[in-house]
């Protein structure tokens, strides 16, 4: 038995959705634990491009694996019909293997209208996810399922296609002796408590949240972070090691860093070895996955931080951090002098293991070191 979570270190958009993706034919149950749909996780599938907002990032062509969407989460009912459609076009028979917990809260259309007209400055989504964690918060949010027991039009459609309103508390037993993956949404700095406030998301996303969304009986074999040979930010809010020249326009475009679910282009950077200590003291990570190490092949002298000039107390200080730098040697593939130097130097400034990289976006490119 296996149970396991997989969660961004840095601003989001590391391909968590990709080795999730990669992993999850070895185990039976995937489940977001927080989070809406203002993730968007891109998976290559049959050589097709599909986005997971709301759904977990499992292997749809295997019908075995079920996929969990957790009390934590917040939802809006349209969007998760709409997206489990479009999954049950392409696999048919994949609704009966979702299931959605009626203790999650709604997305309302007054959510989405009051986060378009008011969060304009933090740069977020616009999908209503923080006026909806707000209502929860206020306590006076509202519940799947009340949904479920005044019969809504969102609801119903989404039981004829066969998806499960199933409480977590019901599958206890089941769950206790399955090989799980948690599933993280958006990533650690951006998580509202420990990331850079408040320039964050509203939902839990480190380990935290899988407990406070009611899986306290689980105990985590392992704790995936995953970063991506560079880094990257949508919306505002400080990054040290951000490029603003031709040089970082040259990597975004290279790197096809656009967002997943708005389209807006990220903003690109240099790989901060200092940033990614924090999230993993912060957020529990004892093993590490780099993406996208296929992207800087070729580089010459490619930068990573190593250091600040004056050390990282609290990301409140983050805006006036200075990175250090020092340079690794370009690389042509996994293995080359320079790849092996930049795992070296994210090890020595974590202290902890790199496990995996990835060299693209087939499953035979995510490479067990």
């Amino acid at each position: 038995m296996k149970q396991i979570a997989i969660i961004g270190n840095f601003f989001g958009d590391e391909g968590k959705g990709k080795v999730i993706h990669d992993f999850s034919p070895d185990y039976d149950w995937v489940i977001r634990y927080s989070g809406s749909s203002n993730a968007g996780h891109t998976i290559y599938r049959d050589g097709k491009k599909y986005v997971h907002n709301l759904l977990p990032s499992t292997d749809h062509r295997n019908l075995k694996i079920k996929s969990f969407l957790g009390s934590g989460m917040v939802i809006n009912p349209e969007e998760l019909l709409l997206e489990i459609k479009r999954a049950e076009s392409n696999y048919p028979g994949i609704a009966k293997t979702i299931y959605v917990d009626p203790d999650a809260f709604i997305v309302s259309e007054d959510h989405i209208k009051i986060d378009k007209e008011k969060n304009k400055s933090i740069g977020t989504t616009g999908k209503g996810i923080g006026p909806a964690y707000v209502q929860k918060m206020s306590r006076n949010g509202v519940k799947l399922r009340k949904l479920i027991e005044d019969n809504n039009t969102y609801i119903e459609e989404l039981k004829k296609l066969g998806v499960n309103f199933t409480y977590s508390y019901e599958l206890f037993d089941e769950l206790k002796s399955s090989n799980i993956i948690f599933e993280g949404a958006q990533s650690v700095l951006l998580d509202l408590n420990l990331g850079t406030y408040p320039y964050v998301t509203c939902g839990e996303c480190g380990i935290s949240g899988i407990y406070s969304s009611g899986f306290g009986f689980i105990k985590l074999d392992k704790v995936y972070g995953v970063s991506k040979a560079y880094s990257t930010r949508v919306g505002e809010g400080p990054f040290p090691t951000e490029m603003t020249n031709k040089e970082g326009d040259e990597l975004r475009a290279k790197g096809g860093e656009y967002g997943a679910t708005t389209g807006r282009p990220r903003r690109v950077g240099w790989s901060d070895f200092v940033l990614l200590k924090y999230a993993i003291d912060k957020a529990g990570i004892n093993s590490l996955i780099i993406t996208k190490f296929d992207i800087l092949k070729g580089m010459d002298n490619i930068p990573v931080a190593t250091s600040y000039l004056e050390p990282l107390k609290s990301l409140s200080d983050l805006d006036k951090c200075e990175p250090v730098y020092n340079f690794v040697p370009k690389w042509e593939k996994y293995g080359d002098v320079g790849s092996n130097k930049f795992i070296e130097y994210c090890e020595k400034v974590t202290k902890t293991k790199v496990e995996y990289v990835s060299w693209g976006t087939g499953k035979e490119d995510l490479i067990k070191i």
